[in-house]
């Protein structure tokens, strides 16, 4: 699949490409396999995927359990 990319690093229909600059957390799209990337999205070193899709940034979902006294 060949894609044209935007000033964003995402093709036309949204996808995220591998090549593209980004920053943050990823999921490739062929196999789930997550990347946490700084510079460019690679290719996905499980399934050789080339589309990744951005995770939702959720900053609560890390369970703290209470001290015990």
């Amino acid at each position: 699949m060949e894609s044209t990319l935007n000033t964003e690093g995402l093709a036309a229909d949204g996808e995220w490409i591998a090549g593209a600059r980004a920053k943050g957390e990823f999921r490739c799209e062929g196999c789930g396999y997550g990347v946490t990337v700084y510079r460019s999205l690679p290719v996905c070193p499980m399934c050789h995927g080339t589309e990744w899709e951005r995770v939702p940034w959720r900053p609560y979902t890390r369970v703290v359990s209470p001290m015990n006294d």
